[in-house]
């Protein structure tokens, strides 16, 4: 049965670790013929988190094992972006789920909501903004 491995949002990174992100995941899938869960919004997170640019990490990650990604929402709190999946996706997600299409299209993107549901019209709205920044078709 393939597997789909996904990678943390992290507050920050490990003490003198040998690889960075993108290094120890493309050694790990490369070990394993796992594919990659990106959540896109933990690119946003992690590069924010450790004051990285999202761009480079997502041009270093091997977004051809990409399987599909998640989108999630979050927030500011404490000096640091939290992957809440309870909390609207934020247009620096948007922009990056953007980016990631323009770079590799997924086969599937999947909103993570995980908590504090809005109303229907407001969560077709998220969708719809998922959508149009990735250049999918919106749902009808």
């Amino acid at each position: 049965m393939p597997i789909a491995l996904e990678p943390i949002a992290a507050l920050f990174d490990w003490p003198d670790d040998e690889l960075d992100e993108a290094d120890f995941l493309t050694e790990i899938l490369d070990a394993t013929g796992a594919t990659l869960l990106l959540d896109i919004a933990n690119v946003h997170a992690n590069a924010r988190n450790r004051g990285a640019d999202p761009l480079a990490l997502l041009d270093r990650l091997p977004l051809g094992r990409v399987a599909y990604a998640h989108v999630a929402g979050g927030a500011e709190q404490g000096g640091f972006y939290h992957d809440t999946h309870t909390d609207p996706v934020p247009p620096a997600v948007l922009d990056l789920v953007g980016e990631l299409c323009a770079r590799h299209r997924p086969p599937a993107l999947l909103l993570e909501r995980d908590g504090r549901w809005p109303p229907a019209s407001a969560l077709r709205a998220e969708l719809d903004a998922i959508a149009a920044a990735s250049g999918y078709p919106a749902v009808t």
